[in-house]
């Protein structure tokens, strides 16, 4: 992401907040969809909590994120 004009000299806008911050780094974003929980009673039959994984989906798309965003979100480092 390109450096804004009207900030001052190394402060890049977070593409995740769009917060000014000069500690930006590359990431690509990272969806996690959790499944729905499993209905079934306790003499349901197979199944239970766990049995289906999460859906996790990682985003092409290179941005750059302020380390509050990296702490607090899931996403992936750029190498």
């Amino acid at each position: 992401m390109a450096t804004s004009a009207h900030s001052g000299a190394g402060h890049e806008t977070c593409g995740s907040c769009g917060a000014p911050s000069d500690d930006t780094a590359p990431v690509r974003r990272v969806y996690v969809t959790p499944q729905p929980p499993d209905l079934a009673g306790p003499d349901g039959g197979a199944g239970g909590a766990g049995s289906v994984p999460d859906r996790v989906e990682v985003i092409d798309e290179v941005e750059h994120w302020c380390f509050p965003c990296r702490s607090l979100y899931p996403h992936q480092p750029v190498d």
